[in-house]
C-alpha cells in the first residue's frame, strides 16, 4: 500500500512513457487482406505479396523519423479466417533503406507469401492474410520529443 502511494509521486521516467505509447497503440499499423471464393491460387497468392509489399511502403512513407530514428519491424501472418495461424514470419528491425534493398525485406516478404504450401490449402474456403508494422521512429515523437512535436 505505501508503495503504491510513493508511486504517485514517483517521476514518470522515458521507459514508462515509452511504455505507455506502445500499449495506446502508437507507431503500429495494422493492414489485412481476405483471399474469399474457393482454395487460393498461385497467382492469387502472389498478388496478395504484392499488396503487402505495397502496403508497407505507403506506412513506411507516413512514419516519423526524428533525428534519424527510423527503425521499422514488420511481421505478416497467414490464416483461415477465425482459425489458427497456417505461416507467420517476422522480419526483425530494419531500416527503410532495408526494405527497399536488393533482396532487402521487400523480398523476403514476398518470398515467404509465394512459400505458402499450396497445396495443403486445397480445402480452405478463405484465406487471410495480415501485417503489422512497427515504427520506433513514431515512438519516439511521442516519447522523446514530444515537447517538439507540439510546438509544430
Amino acid at each position: 500500500m505505501l508503495f503504491r502511494l510513493l508511486n504517485r509521486f514517483r517521476p514518470t521516467t522515458l521507459r514508462d512513457q515509452v511504455e505507455d505509447s506502445i500499449r495506446l497503440g502508437n507507431g503500429l499499423r495494422k493492414g489485412e487482406w481476405l483471399l474469399a471464393d474457393g482454395a487460393p491460387s498461385a497467382e492469387r497468392v502472389a498478388g496478395v505479396g504484392d499488396e503487402i509489399v505495397a502496403w508497407c511502403r505507403e506506412q513506411i512513407g507516413g512514419t516519423r523519423r526524428p533525428y534519424g530514428i527510423d527503425q521499422l519491424a514488420l511481421a505478416v501472418a497467414c490464416a483461415e479466417p477465425g482459425g489458427e495461424p497456417i505461416a507467420s514470419a517476422t522480419f526483425g528491425v530494419f531500416r527503410p533503406a532495408d526494405f527497399y534493398s536488393e533482396g532487402g525485406v521487400s523480398e523476403r516478404v514476398v518470398a515467404f507469401v509465394r512459400a505458402l504450401p499450396l497445396e495443403e490449402l486445397q480445402d480452405v474456403s478463405a484465406l487471410r492474410f495480415a501485417a503489422a508494422l512497427f515504427s520506433w521512429g513514431d515512438i519516439a515523437r511521442d516519447t522523446i520529443y514530444r515537447d517538439e512535436a507540439e510546438s509544430d
